[in-house]
């Protein structure tokens, strides 16, 4: 039987008299300590896990260790060994870890193949089409063939991603061939090339979802260029939660089988496409506009799930 991490002493005084039913874990890379905000929400997690009953144990994935000797499996965290949790939050797209806690029955949010589809651009697009969820059309490809790729998009600019990634880092609109050939040597890797929408050009809609439930979306704008990522200096407003931003929202994040994730909707014409779906979407965003708390939210969630 292994020994809970002490959380935050601020954290456990202020809310010991709360009586604890579960226990869980949060997982997160070490890297997420130097996030450019300076606001980890590693606190916040804490106590809105205890005012619904929930201890939890942040725990960074680099310092982690797992031991699988004689059928038995052990989580040894700062020289500790840690007992299982009821559930686990993965914020870190780490596979390992996450298939290691599954394979031994612990419940993981959001699963490793929900992750493993929104993390891998083609996948999430395939699973979109699939489902019957609109989204821009895409080509997925490591050669290089720029005049076959323009083709395809009709001799449009078109948008070349990194098939993994985040944050919009690694996203690039491409203009005609010199673009081309200078991102296709950059990202020297499998790449993922998706239809540009125009008139969506420096903006999107950013939604969360949990469970079966929309909680609420921003608008996300750019003054500087074509992605509207909160994450590079995007910035964001209020924006009305309509039945068909729900109605796509809650298809995709199906489609890809996530339970708690953000769907970015570009705009059309007529209604709206999905761009990406996030399976470790950040809500800071969200705070700022709105009274929406989203970890109070996910742990209500949780205690109701089990």
């Amino acid at each position: 039987m292994g020994t809970f991490l002490l959380p935050a002493e601020t954290v456990l005084k202020k809310w010991r008299c709360v009586p604890i039913h579960m226990y869980g874990w949060i997982i997160y890379p070490k890297e997420t300590i130097n996030n450019k905000f300076g606001n980890n929400a590693f606190d916040w997690m804490k106590e809105s896990a205890l005012k619904n009953g929930i201890f939890i144990d942040i725990v960074f994935s680099d310092e982690l260790t797992i031991l699988n000797k004689d059928n038995k499996t052990e989580f040894i965290y700062n020289g500790k060994n840690l007992k299982f949790p009821d559930f686990v939050i993965m914020r870190d797209y780490n596979y390992t870890i996450s298939m290691q806690l599954e394979a031994i029955g612990i419940r993981v949010i959001n699963s490793t193949l929900s992750m493993f589809n929104s993390r891998n651009k083609a996948v999430t697009a395939q699973l979109l089409v699939k489902n019957n969820v609109r989204t821009p059309k895409i080509l997925f490809t490591k050669g290089k063939n720029y005049e076959f790729i323009h083709n395809f998009f009709d001799n449009k600019k078109f948008v070349m991603k990194e098939n993994e990634g985040s944050q919009g880092k690694g996203v690039y609109l491409i203009e005609d061939e010199e673009d081309y050939n200078n991102v296709y040597h950059k990202i020297n890797d499998e790449y993922f090339c998706q239809e540009f929408i125009e008139i969506s050009f420096g903006m999107d809609i950013r939604v969360y979802v949990l469970g079966d439930k929309v909680l609420g979306c921003v608008k996300r704008i750019s003054d500087s260029g074509f992605k509207s990522n909160y994450s590079l200096g995007g910035r964001v407003e209020k924006y009305e939660l309509t039945d068909s931003i729900k109605d796509i929202s809650l298809k995709a994040a199906k489609a890809i089988g996530l339970d708690f994730c953000g769907i970015d909707l570009l705009f059309t014409e007529d209604s709206f496409t999905v761009c990406e779906v996030n399976g470790n979407a950040g809500f800071r965003t969200i705070t700022q506009v709105s009274d929406i708390d989203i970890p109070m939210e996910l742990f209500k969630w949780v205690k109701l799930s089990f």
